[in-house]
């Protein structure tokens, strides 16, 4: 059974009169998500720590699976707090709840131990994102070997890759249409190649997959044979969400600097105030379209996603101004805060591709 959404009815303050770190709405968790996440900070950076080990202690109070009807601001929040604390974990959160909000849009079951966390989602959806955009091929097929359908090909980018996990990209059958497919990460056929010394994320099991002639149950795993339908549907989800933690990222390194700013360091002090406005409207853009997640128009969701990401390089940009020398040291929080920014502009969709399509709608 779903779990109950444990947040209260009970709205934020208005962004006039809120701190940058306010959660998004209020909720009962928020002391405990945020502790946790900046409890575990330093060990997942060094890639001692999986970031599920937070996501499970969450989906044990049904933290996970929020928002699949109706609102998705419970799930953005808890998703922005996480990132203000460790990104690492909030972008794991991220590509879980993805999965899972795939596997709710095709109408899916969605298992108990996947609301919990204790198998973990990945989203391969990427090559999906990109065909559909028009700037890339779909590089896995789907055909038929006598009774069997079996999957090959590769994708160059996907994360939570656990033996656990479980997988859900798209595919392209011989006929030329494109699918979307779930498997498993242990399936016979199926070998991650972990990519390792990046600039953050290390511990999110990021790395290539690839499959060889693996087994799909159509009648089981076949979710959708209408990829443009699927796309709109889990489009604002999936792109509100990745926003909400920019936004938290965001929020903690603009903190900083707003802790910070003395001394020589007020020459910065209208950039910074430039950028704390520009926060507050996101924000609240954000939580206005979190309000109906699968009914926002593609392009405000798209702008959102973009306008997000560029705050947040402004903004882990300006702390490391403010912050000054000390910030320079690679274990310190502002560094660390600046190695998770700069993932934004090649996550997918990234930012020429943001761009590209935005360009189309206009």
């Amino acid at each position: 059974m779903p779990h109950p959404e444990p947040l209260s009815a009970r709205r934020a303050p208005a962004p006039e009169h809120q701190d940058l770190l306010t959660p998004l709405a209020d909720y009962a968790d928020h002391d405990f998500v945020r502790g946790l996440a900046a409890g575990r900070a330093e060990a997942v950076d060094a890639a001692t720590t999986s970031p599920f080990e937070t996501l499970r202690e969450l989906g044990s109070r049904g933290l996970l699976d929020l928002g699949l009807r109706g609102s998705l601001v419970p799930q953005a929040a808890v998703v922005f707090d996480l990132a203000a604390e460790c990104t690492a974990t909030a972008f794991s959160l991220w590509a879980h709840r993805a999965s899972i909000e795939y596997l709710h849009a095709t109408g899916t079951e969605i298992s108990e131990a996947m609301r919990t966390g204790a198998v973990p989602g990945c989203s391969a959806m990427a090559p999906a994102l990109k065909h559909a955009a028009g700037i890339g091929q779909i590089p896995v097929t789907l055909s038929r070997r006598g009774e069997r359908s079996v999957l090959n090909g590769t994708v160059p980018w996907a994360s939570n890759l656990y033996p656990e996990g479980v997988v859900v990209l798209p595919a392209v059958r011989e006929d030329g249409r494109h699918v979307v497919v779930r498997t498993r990460v242990a399936a016979a056929g199926v070998q991650v190649r972990l990519l390792e010394d990046l600039m953050a994320l290390n511990a999110t099991a990021s790395g290539i997959l690839s499959f060889e002639e693996v087994d799909v149950d159509p009648s089981v795993d076949l979710l959708s044979d209408d990829l443009p339908s699927f796309l709109s549907a889990v489009r604002g989800p999936f792109l509100l969400l990745q926003s909400a933690f920019c936004l938290g990222l965001a929020a903690a390194a603009l903190t900083s600097a707003q802790q910070c700013l003395q001394g020589v360091a007020e020459v910065f002090r209208e950039e910074l105030e430039e950028a704390v406005t520009d926060h507050r409207h996101l924000r609240a853009a954000l939580v206005r379209m979190a309000g109906a997640p699968r009914e926002q128009p593609p392009g405000d969701v798209l702008r959102l996603r973009l306008d997000a990401a560029l705050l947040t390089g402004r903004a882990t940009r300006l702390e490391g101004k403010v912050v000054g020398g000390r910030g320079y040291a690679m274990s310190s929080p502002t560094a660390r805060r600046i190695r998770e920014a700069a993932f934004l502009p090649v996550q997918s969709p990234t930012e020429g591709h943001l761009r590209w399509q935005l360009q189309k709608l206009a």
